[in-house]
């Protein structure tokens, strides 16, 4: 199986919480990770490439906003999904 990019499996994800009730959450991660959504698709604030740096930013802003229960099923769907930040190269 072929590792996602990181723009892919940041995407996956915020589609995922983008179904949660509690919207306003999903924009906090995005602002504390510098990433916004692009209509369909997750962006840097900066314009610049999304890299595993962002995947990793991305998750510590999940773990700060919603909590480790949501973190620990997110660094899962992001070790399965082939990311290869230093957090998830550490489970591998």
């Amino acid at each position: 199986m072929q590792a996602s990019t990181p723009e892919v499996l940041i995407a996956r994800h915020v589609e995922k919480l983008r179904a949660r009730p509690d919207r306003e959450k999903l924009d906090q991660v995005l602002s504390r990770s510098g990433l916004k959504l692009d209509g369909e698709h997750v962006a840097r604030v900066t314009g610049h490439d999304i890299t595993s740096a962002d995947c990793m930013a991305y998750k510590r802003a999940v773990r700060d906003v919603y909590g480790d229960a949501t973190y620990a099923f997110t660094k899962v769907n992001f070790v399965l999904g082939g990311c290869t930040c230093r957090d998830c190269a550490a489970q591998a």
